[in-house]
């Protein structure tokens, strides 16, 4: 009888140890992205160069760095940070209400995953607000199956923005910073 007793109770806990188990390994292994291996490297692809906007216009240039590991091959869903100049949460230096005061961004970034399924590059402009495609400085983005991450970079015609820069960086310390410039004619 004993048996019978420890035999009913017993396989009752093994399945609840198993559930347990599986939840605890789901929960651990899901949202955060994984962080390129030491030795890896990010470079920017075609950076911005000095930029002239011609009139009070917008201008938006796609940015890419390729992130590759230590043997040399791209890494993909890899962590890599995007920290532009005049694009931080407080950096508001462009004035467009003529009270000498800030209060516009002179660098916008955005993510051009926000437009999906389309890319931003095919979303009017005027819609990218309420996709959430304008994103503050620093922002994360993941390396897609090249190893390549992307982001946006929306420019406003009004002021002369010389020197900014751009800096991507993965987790592992591999930094690329390019210089660039905006002019207005």
């Amino acid at each position: 009888m004993n048996r019978k007793l420890t035999g009913k109770l017993l396989f009752p806990s093994i399945i609840a140890l198993m559930l347990t188990a599986g939840v605890i390994a789901v929960s651990c292994g899901g949202a955060n992205p994984p962080f390129a291996p030491f030795g890896s490297t990010v470079e920017i692809l075609d950076p911005p160069g000095d930029i002239v906007i011609i009139g009070n216009n917008l201008s938006t240039t796609l940015v890419q760095a390729i992130v590759l590991g230590p043997d040399g091959e791209p890494l993909n869903d890899v962590r890599v940070t995007w920290i532009a100049s005049f694009a931080g949460q407080n950096d508001f230096v462009v004035d467009t209400d003529g009270d000498n005061v800030g209060d516009a961004r002179a660098v916008q970034l955005a993510d051009d995953h926000a437009c999906e399924p389309e890319s931003c590059s095919h979303t009017p402009l005027n819609e990218w607000f309420a996709m959430g495609a304008f994103v503050d400085s620093p922002f994360e983005t993941l390396t897609d199956n090249r190893g390549i991450a992307f982001v946006i970079i929306l420019l406003s015609g009004e002021d002369i923005i010389d020197p900014a820069f751009l800096e991507a960086s993965t987790d592992s310390g591999s930094v690329d910073v390019v210089e660039f410039s905006v002019n207005v004619p």
